[in-house]
């Protein structure tokens, strides 16, 4: 509280009064003049006071900057925010808005990138179980082809060594009208016919096209390993089977054993593998 001289009588009395005790003079207007009232919460601010009591609010200076003659109003530094000490309520609420912004653009960039994954996961599951029916498919082809192969084979090894006729093995075993002495003769006149040895080709081409899928075949995604191991299995008995056919050897009753059962094994790998593809 300060003391001021009343404007009627020049008595000192306090800058609160409302009016003069001495004279009776009106202070109201001139004192409501001289009040401060703090910006943030509304009490009124003593004289000369920098910060408020109440809140601590900073105080603006009522001092006038002293200004050169060659710069304006635009040349003042302005007010800064006195970090720590109080944060405008607006700056915060931007603030707020932002990192809900950031976490949902964080958000959706994963999900995004999650939902691309998943995509791209089912296009190499589908490619892999295309490739899958196509290596299955191959064997079974080139496994027909070689059971026909094989039972000729057996055949005419059969006729040569027991001398029996027949109409599809006389060319081979009977070439000159009367039986070879020896069944290897028969079975080269076999794989010297150019229709024969055409089918033993395309054997051979079927079992490199099998093989070149199976090398594509390896590290199945998780949904198809067990079904890549029994295409192995398949596979094995397959080789066995064209194997058998390519290079004949062996006794007749040794051949003959080993292609039946290769051949069996082919036909019951194949049965399980077309469990997957129904």
């Amino acid at each position: 509280m300060a003391l001021i001289k009343c404007p009627g009588c020049g008595e000192l009395i306090s800058d609160r009064s409302a009016k003069c005790v001495k004279c009776g003079y009106i202070l109201q207007e001139e004192v409501s003049e001289e009040k401060k009232i703090c910006p943030e919460c509304g009490a009124e601010l003593e004289d000369g006071a920098e910060i408020c009591s109440n809140c601590g609010c900073p105080v603006e200076s009522e001092q006038p900057m002293e200004t050169d003659a060659s710069t304006g109003p635009e040349s003042f530094p302005q007010q800064v925010e006195v970090v720590g000490i109080k944060t405008n309520p607006k700056n915060k609420k931007k603030l707020i808005i932002i990192v809900i912004v950031a976490v949902v653009a964080v958000i959706a960039l994963l999900a995004g990138g999650s939902a691309v994954k998943k995509q791209n996961a089912a296009k190499a599951s589908a490619a892999y179980e295309e490739n899958l029916q196509l290596a299955t498919y191959s064997m079974l082809t080139g496994a027909s082809e070689a059971e026909t192969c094989g039972n000729l084979i057996k055949q005419v090894w059969y006729n040569a060594i027991y001398e029996e006729k027949d109409s599809e093995t006389d060319e081979y075993t009977r070439p000159d009208g009367y039986f070879v002495s020896d069944f290897n003769d028969a079975l080269q006149n076999l794989f010297s016919d150019s229709d024969f040895t055409g089918q033993i080709a395309d054997i051979e081409d079927n079992q490199d096209t099998v093989a070149a899928l199976m090398k594509e075949l390896q590290n199945p995604p998780e949904e198809w390993e067990a079904a890549y191991d029994d295409l192995q299995e398949l596979y094995d008995a397959y080789l066995d089977l064209t194997n058998l056919v390519t290079s004949p050897s062996g006794s007749l009753q040794t051949y003959s054993s080993n292609f039946n059962d290769a051949d069996s094994e082919t036909a019951n790998a194949y049965e399980k593998m077309s469990l997957y593809f129904e």
